[in-house]
């Protein structure tokens, strides 16, 4: 097994808990800004809100061989489903985000001002 396939996996291994009443993915990122394929495991307790998302390995996205040998091997390993994203199709959430109460911004985290009359 090569190097690549051998961390992604000790990192898997040590970041998928099975703990009970969590659910688990993988996602593959086509990371072009900064030319790498990013693993990561993403995991949600039932009837909650709040994702985490763990990076499992980055590498680099030009030798294709390489790709398809370590998704083999991580497939061949798990039996999570898979989600793949392309940094060339990057989605708006449909609304800009005024206020995250999710991610602990309870009060007034404005990722999109606007302007305001000013008071006298």
């Amino acid at each position: 097994m090569i190097q690549e396939s051998k961390t992604l996996l000790a990192n898997y291994q040590e970041k998928f808990k099975r703990e009970r009443n969590y659910q688990y993915w993988l996602v593959i990122v086509n990371n072009h800004f900064d030319h790498c394929y990013s693993f990561f495991i993403y995991t949600r307790k039932f009837k909650t809100k709040l994702t985490r998302s763990y990076e499992l390995l980055c590498m680099p996205n030009t030798d294709q061989e390489l790709y398809q040998q370590v998704l083999t091997d991580l497939k061949a390993a798990s039996n999570l489903a898979i989600e793949f994203r392309d940094t060339h199709h990057l989605v708006h959430p449909g609304t800009d985000i005024l206020q995250d109460t999710i991610h602990g911004h309870s009060s007034s985290a404005a990722y999109h001002t606007k302007t305001k009359a000013i008071k006298k």
